[in-house]
């Protein structure tokens, strides 16, 4: 039975947030996927595990003056995107307001607010799709919001071209591979002319690559071009690479790293640089540097053009592409920075400090950089609410919240990116 509702305002999810106009339980919030502020919707609403009152819209009674046909034939199935539906000056305002609002909660306002970067959709050069065979033919694409069904996909606005043109010719080439009624998930990524996919969850006969499955794998790679192909059996696994034709090199500034499988980029080149601008920009002409997370190195490498990096990441491989890449003036360094956090005598040898973490943020190393002399530090987050608490660490510790750029490469989903310098100058935000 649907229920009438009308919507307030969006949380970070995306959710319209609103109330059940004819219910006894009017005052409790409802959380209405897809939808709008100014929305009247009949939804049906479900209680959640975590007792939350949620639902799918059923029918519009009244549409937003924010709300558009969403462009992508898929939207109405595919769970990927959650904000097709809004109006571009609506869509960019939210985000916008997702980094304020995070801000203003730790009581935080920079110094100044550098023009936003919002990149158009065609971008990301790295997607994951469900893979599911069923009689013999495999189904390539999305699963549907919270259904283990997968929707076949022949086009992606959000994806590079050349990623779906890789993910067009696999559902015939992965069928000798999967197992009949188990899915399975290709990781592609396109960098510098090349690709690679990466296979996780059970192929072949016994559930892991055999001889039959190489051969499969040999004539996927033949019938592609794709560069390089691995396979784990789950997630969380380190990738075994089955077959590589040439490496995947990518330029970080002067350096060139040879990535290993699944190792983290940018989602899009545009993004990447949008960022290291914002990043480059903070930092001082010369000096001494710590890149904490690095990754593989995006911002490390420019940063070489400026003086000697040190740069610490939990990541075994990327660590290790780093050290052979044998760049002059920089020093890859394995660390867990959540266990391991550097020490404030340790952060105090640089001029300037970058760090890049996971959405959980860096909690133990902001607090240690917070009682440093370090002159200058540069923050870079995909989680606007563990920056913010972060940043009320760092400001707290006698820093100034000088700048921040938001960056926009995630399009039509709730997520977002920013760039933030703080300056050390003694005293409280």
């Amino acid at each position: 039975m649907a229920t009438e509702l009308l919507i307030d305002e969006l949380n970070a999810k995306g959710e319209g947030v609103g109330r059940p106009i004819r219910t006894a339980k009017a005052r409790e919030n409802a959380y209405i996927y897809r939808a709008l502020p100014g929305d009247r919707v009949e939804a049906a609403l479900r209680r959640d595990i975590d007792r939350v009152l949620r639902g799918d819209v059923v029918a519009i009674v009244e549409a937003s003056p924010h709300r558009v046909e969403a462009p992508c034939a898929y939207y109405g199935a595919c769970g990927g995107c959650t904000m097709q539906h809004a109006r571009d000056d609506f869509y960019r305002s939210w985000k916008l307001g997702l980094v304020r609002t995070a801000l203003a909660r730790a009581g935080l306002e920079p110094q100044r607010w550098q023009e936003p970067v919002f990149l158009p959709p065609g971008g990301r050069r790295r997607a994951t799709f469900t893979a599911l065979k069923r009689d013999g033919r495999v189904s390539l694409g999305y699963s549907r919001r919270g259904l283990r069904e997968v929707v076949d996909i022949a086009a992606c606005l959000v994806v590079d071209p050349a990623v779906m043109a890789l993910q067009q010719k696999l559902p015939p080439l992965l069928a000798p591979l999967l197992r009949e009624g188990e899915p399975a998930t290709a990781f592609i990524q396109s960098l510098c002319g090349g690709s690679e996919i990466v296979l996780t969850g059970p192929i072949g006969t016994a559930g892991k690559p055999d001889l039959s499955t190489r051969d499969a794998i040999a004539r996927l790679a033949a019938a592609t071009g794709c560069s390089r192909i691995a396979w784990r059996a789950r997630l969380g696994d380190l990738p075994e690479v089955l077959l590589e034709t040439r490496p995947l090199i990518a330029r970080f500034g002067a350096l060139d790293i040879a990535v290993p499988p699944l190792a983290f980029l940018q989602p899009t080149e545009a993004g990447a640089r949008a960022l290291t601008q914002a990043v480059m920009a903070a930092l001082p002409p010369r000096g001494a540097f710590a890149d904490l997370f690095c990754g593989c190195g995006t911002f490390a490498g420019p940063m070489l053009e400026r003086g000697a990096v040190d740069a610490f990441d939990h990541a075994g491989p990327a660590i290790d592409a780093l050290g052979r890449s044998h760049a002059i003036g920089l020093r890859a360094i394995r660390r867990d920075l959540f266990r391991e956090p550097l020490r404030r005598d340790e952060v105090e040898r640089y001029d300037a400090i970058v760090f890049d973490p996971p959405r959980a943020g860096a909690h133990e190393q902001s607090a240690a950089v917070a009682g440093s002399k370090v002159p200058v530090v540069v923050a870079v987050s995909c989680n606007p609410a563990t920056f913010a608490r972060d940043a009320r660490l760092l400001v707290d510790g006698g820093y100034r919240l000088d700048a921040v750029t938001v960056v926009d490469q995630f399009t039509w989903s709730h997520h977002v990116e920013l760039v933030a310098a703080f300056s050390k100058c003694g005293g409280g935000n």
